[in-house]
């Protein structure tokens, strides 16, 4: 599942290198060059994740986490500095941040780390024993894995392109494994005849992401 992501760095090229890598990570970026910008946007469009940087003119990253938890109430946080100490990343974690970055970071940890905060606020999946069964049977095979993440990616696909993009020569045998998809309420097929992801299966293909980056 796409992550939309909330931007404010007031660093110019910092600011552009981020959203580049965010985007070649597969997320939706957002970006501001102040706190105040990032609230505004908030205004208007709801977001995963804001990534914040605690010191820039004017509202600090820090002094906008009350006022973004008020206008979106299940958004994940994520504060980012060049002058980390023990006691500001307290008195983030303390003001409601979710995680707390050090500059300079590597980019693709970055990725992970808001990936991983998703993961952490999105509610824990409370299924029957039965269903819970057949969803961990679905995703033990890697050929079905390949169909979720290929899913994941282009959100609608029919079924032979499905085949090409998992690499899949044996038509039969890639059916039984939608059919297993499907039915453990992973997969779902329109009127269409077309394949994409239910919100469960959007969940399972993220906590797959976030466990594989750990």
């Amino acid at each position: 599942m796409t992550l939309s992501i909330l931007l404010a760095e007031d660093d110019v090229e910092l600011n552009s290198a981020i959203e580049e890598a965010l985007h070649c990570e597969g997320f939706t970026v957002v970006s501001c060059h102040s706190a105040e910008q990032a609230l505004d946007q908030a205004e208007q469009q709801k977001f995963d994740i804001a990534l914040l940087d605690l010191v820039m003119p004017g509202m600090t990253g820090v002094d906008a986490i009350a006022a973004l938890r008020r206008l979106q109430p299940g958004i994940g946080i994520v504060i980012t500095t060049a002058f980390a100490t023990v006691d500001t990343a307290v008195d983030a974690m303390k003001r409601g941040a979710d995680d707390f970055v050090t500059k300079p970071f590597n980019l693709t940890t970055l990725a992970t780390t808001l990936r991983r905060v998703q993961a952490q606020r999105q509610p824990a999946l409370s299924l029957p024993e039965e269903e819970a069964n057949k969803v961990f049977s679905a995703l033990s095979n890697p050929m079905r894995r390949a169909v979720l993440q290929q899913l994941s990616l282009h959100k609608k696909l029919r079924f032979m392109d499905l085949c090409r993009l998992a690499g899949v020569d044996n038509h039969t045998q890639f059916n039984f494994h939608l059919r297993q998809l499907k039915q453990s309420g992973l997969v779902e097929q329109n009127a269409n005849k077309i394949y994409f992801l239910t919100t469960h299966g959007q969940q399972m293909v993220q906590f797959i992401a976030a466990s594989s980056d750990e």
